[in-house]
């Protein structure tokens, strides 16, 4: 059997090994010698794995691009969500929210929150405008925030993950690039001299213990080595909560350099589930997580109170931030404008009302899909399924499926994995038959 030969952004080539969770993530071994889960569409094919001969030989074999991406898209939908570069293959019934989410990236406004129960869709509409703002040439970042790994009272382990998911189109390379390329970018041009943090990778882009510190990939707050004191000088990047300046300071300065460096439109921050902050709303950890995510927005819009050095100022304005040490020197600000603009998808929580800086902001409510949407949707998986498998032509009635679908499945995402359910069930009984 010929090995699958695969990409990845950040890691290059690499073979894979094994696949788990129906193929949603693969083992690689990269050309680094190490070996690493990661997600299908995380990759791209640059060998086609040996074609498998139709059960239904009678029917014509897609070509094996468009039979993969249909392999993937399935593979997704099997756990409710839609391939990042696929999205808008797969997006219906929401022509007003889209053009909503686009009018509001375009404007002057920098916060927008998307409002809608749990399933009707919400977060297939970030990856949409996600992939729509790296077209629109804004550089994006997004998270799933979650109340034990990516808690919004933990604001350098929020910063971690919007730099792994960071991307921005290169206008040097005509691809889209990760973190690592955007600040090598920006250092060529001769900036972020002045910058407190990324300063010391200036020259030293090659030192890996730099970039796994800078990245917050590390639980220390700064690298350390046995025989020699080579980052002692380096700022912590703490874990603390109330180190929120740090952590803005530090986005802002990315979004900042989008826009007057690289000649971007800014910079995305999309916030999935931020409803997890009301999860806490009973415990002291609630008034740290509100903290971060208000000190984000007053960042995002440019706020006059984060230019003043006073910390006592913010304390009046209740914003709770680093008053000791090294910390205390960090501004919120790196400079203006910080080029941000920010995207958070909440459930109907009170805590919406109940925070200030949340109230006063534009919303998109979002509804669940009427049956047309539905229709278009399944028909649409039909198409793909049998692009994938090959065997659905002549036996699928979709009116009577569509609708055994639809009695057990309210919301966007029961739908989608109900679909290929029902579908695979089809499957194996003609097999079986």
């Amino acid at each position: 059997m010929s090995e699958r030969i695969v990409n990845h952004f950040k890691y290059g080539h690499g073979v894979v090994k094994q696949s788990r969770y129906k193929d949603f993530e693969l083992l690689v071994q990269f050309q680094d010698g190490l070996t690493r889960w990661i997600r299908f569409d995380e990759l791209e094919q640059t060998s086609p794995k040996p074609q498998i001969a139709s059960l239904a030989t009678s029917l014509p074999t897609p070509p094996i691009s468009e039979a993969f991406k249909s392999r993937r898209m399935i593979e997704a939908f099997r756990l409710g969500i839609v391939p990042y570069d696929c999205v808008e293959d797969f997006t219906f019934g929401r022509q007003d929210e889209t053009k909503e989410l686009m009018d509001w990236l375009n404007s002057e406004e920098n916060v927008l929150l998307l409002i809608g129960e749990y399933g009707t869709g919400k977060t297939h509409l970030q990856h949409h405008i996600y992939w729509r703002a790296l077209q629109e040439r804004f550089a994006v970042a997004n998270v799933s925030m979650d109340p034990n790994e990516v808690p919004f009272h933990k604001p350098k382990r929020v910063y971690s993950h919007l730099i792994q998911t960071f991307r921005y189109y290169s206008n040097e390379s005509k691809q889209n690039k990760e973190f690592r390329a955007f600040l090598k970018e920006v250092f060529i041009r001769g900036f972020f001299k002045d910058h407190l943090y990324f300063k010391y990778l200036i020259d030293k882009d090659t030192d890996e213990t730099l970039w796994n510190w800078i990245e917050a990939l590390e639980s220390i707050i700064r690298p350390y080595t046995l025989n020699n004191l080579d980052y002692i000088n380096l700022p912590g990047l703490y874990d603390y909560s109330n180190t929120v300046n740090i952590y803005c300071y530090l986005i802002s300065a990315l979004g900042w350099a989008a826009k007057e460096v690289l000649g971007l439109k800014g910079l995305l921050l999309i916030f999935d589930e931020a409803e997890t902050i009301d999860i806490l709303f009973s415990s002291p950890q609630s008034a740290r997580a509100r903290n971060f995510l208000k000190a984000l927005i007053l960042t995002t819009q440019n706020d006059e109170i984060l230019f003043d050095n006073s910390r006592i100022v913010y304390c009046q304005r209740g914003i709770d931030c680093c008053l000791r040490g090294e910390g205390s020197k960090i501004p919120f600000i790196y400079k203006y404008p910080s080029g941000l603009k920010l995207l958070c998808a909440f459930t109907p929580i009170n805590t919406l009302d109940q925070i200030d800086e949340l109230r006063s902001n534009r919303r998109i409510y979002l509804e669940s899909l009427n049956d047309t949407a539905f229709r278009k949707a399944f028909e649409n998986i039909c198409l793909l399924y049998e692009n994938a498998y090959g065997n659905l032509k002549g036996i699928l009635t979709i009116e009577k499926h569509f609708q055994d679908v639809m009695k057990h499945s309210k919301y966007t995402r029961s739908f989608v994995k109900s679909a290929v359910e029902v579908l695979d069930l089809i499957r194996l009984n003609q097999r079986d038959g």
